[in-house]
């Protein structure tokens, strides 16, 4: 732990950055549930429901790349800010919404959150590699996911009770309220640096389309950063199975309550917030290559007992124990995985690599959502759902063995003949 807190108490930027990284995800995610339940309470619809969550998730294959375009040319702090108080401003529609006639605007303004937020978002990642030392990227990106696990778990339960108590006008002034705060604390950030143009490369102003083609074209070329790609979307794709069928599991096959359900979602977050402070302690003791390959190793065979045990004993208490272990195999995962793409990217590119394998990844949970909702009712949840373990397993000798040679030198030019135009 103390490198971990070492880098707290030491390096006042990261604690700003992390300090509003914890509040503004702590109030999407205090909207965001209360929202499925307001949008369920006017219309009666599940249907509805899960039309606001698309609405949420489209942005995100549809801009995230784009987005890390322009985190690479834009000053990264000043694009924080901005997004920050565009974030805010986007949520005031929401204020109109009284009847089930109006739930479109509610629609129109996450969709429009969603899309500021693919802007905001590789600005975010790529300022973690500016504002926090080399040696010290795993303990940050630990201490990240676990701001996360905690904004999840006292967000979730703050979301319901808010919308039942008090309405929607309620939670979108305490979303404003945490983006109003996050955007300060990012503003008192003082040493950001802004990245350095993509234009040097070439000499020549690449244009839009030409510089995400050119991000693009990192990803796929590079060993370290292909395989870094080709882990994110086969594992987004086991996310959309899990995210999907972890509630019929529970509910269906052990015959659960929904109380006992939301006991698991709470339990997975406290498991995470374990392994993020493990994490950190370990952080510079194990190389992030292994700490990853290692981690998605026992991640896979976690998640892969979480979906059969029930066929030899179909009792809840199992699931509990399983579901709080396996954060912390993925804490390491996630730090690992966030570290070794801001170390291996060049800093003028680390917006385009961060926005075009986060936007692999929502298309890859697009289609393991889809698939399993098709597939867990034709084929049955337990075999549908242990893919995801299943996936994992074959990626963990991938990765290491990928990796057992040194990373790829970062080429002198990165642009290929004929790219720019």
């Amino acid at each position: 732990m103390r490198a971990a807190w070492n880098l707290l108490a030491r390096n006042r930027n990261y604690r700003l950055l992390v300090t509003a990284h914890l509040i503004s995800a702590g109030g999407d995610w205090i909207l965001g549930v209360g929202m499925t339940f307001i949008v369920y309470r006017l219309t009666g619809s599940a249907l509805a429901s899960g039309t606001m969550l698309l609405m949420s998730f489209l942005p995100q294959f549809l801009l995230g790349s784009v987005g890390g375009v322009f985190a690479d040319r834009w000053d990264r702090r000043r694009t924080m800010i901005i997004t920050n108080a565009l974030l805010a401003a986007s949520l005031l529609p929401l204020l109109l919404v009284h009847d089930p006639d109006q739930v479109w605007l509610l629609y129109v303004a996450v969709f429009v959150e969603g899309a500021i937020a693919q802007f905001f978002a590789p600005a975010e990642a790529a300022m973690v590699a500016t504002v926090v030392p080399e040696r010290d990227l795993v303990a940050a990106n630990a201490l990240n996911g676990q701001t996360q696990q905690l904004a999840r778990l006292g967000g979730a339960g703050l979301g319901g009770a808010i919308a039942a108590a008090s309405g929607l006008t309620a939670l979108v002034l305490v979303d404003v309220t945490t983006y109003a705060l996050a955007t300060v604390l990012v503003a008192m950030i003082t040493v950001a640096k802004k990245p350095a143009p993509a234009e040097p490369v070439t000499k020549v102003s690449l244009g839009l389309r030409a510089e995400w083609l050119d991000g693009l074209r990192l990803c796929l070329t590079r060993r370290d950063l292909s395989t870094l790609l080709v882990y994110r979307v086969l594992s987004g794709l086991g996310e959309g199975i899990f995210g999907v069928l972890l509630a019929p599991l529970v509910v269906g096959v052990l015959q659960a309550s929904g109380g006992e359900y939301g006991f698991v979602v709470a339990m997975q977050a406290i498991g995470g917030v374990a392994g993020g402070l493990a994490v950190a302690a370990l952080s510079h003791r194990i190389a992030p290559t292994k700490l990853l390959g290692y981690g998605v190793l026992v991640f896979g065979a976690l998640d892969l007992a979480i979906a059969v045990y029930p066929l030899a004993l179909p009792m809840l208490w199992p699931t509990f124990v399983l579901i709080t272990v396996v954060g912390l195999p993925a804490a390491g995962v996630v730090a690992s995985f966030n570290s070794l793409q801001q170390l291996w990217t060049p800093d003028e590119y680390r917006g385009r690599v961060f926005g075009a394998i986060s936007a692999g990844w929502a298309v890859a949970v697009s289609a393991g959502t889809v698939l399993a909702g098709f597939l867990g009712d034709e084929v049955g949840i337990i075999p549908v759902l242990a893919v995801q373990g299943v996936i994992h397993l074959l990626l963990a000798p991938f990765v290491l063995v990928r990796w057992s040679r040194k990373p790829d030198a970062v080429p002198a030019v990165l642009v290929a003949e004929g790219s720019v135009g």
